[in-house]
């Protein structure tokens, strides 16, 4: 069983990556209306990097909340 304060830890890295997330997703929003050749590899980068992020989350939110089969 984890204890509070590294259950509020994760809570607290959980939010930070949704934040990063989120501005990630923004920053492709806005280059996406741009059409340059050169962003293209931005975009890809950016895409790399959300997904990093979001099995980050995924790996927090499996330990703030466990599937327990009972």
């Amino acid at each position: 069983m984890m204890n509070f304060s590294s259950d509020q830890n994760l809570r607290n890295e959980l939010l930070v990556v949704k934040q990063e997330k989120q501005q990630i997703e923004q920053e492709m929003s806005s280059l996406r209306k741009l059409s340059v050749g050169a962003i293209d590899m931005q975009l890809y980068r950016m895409k790399k990097q959300k997904s990093a992020l979001q099995e980050k989350i995924t790996k927090i939110n499996s330990v703030l909340r466990p599937d327990i089969i009972a």
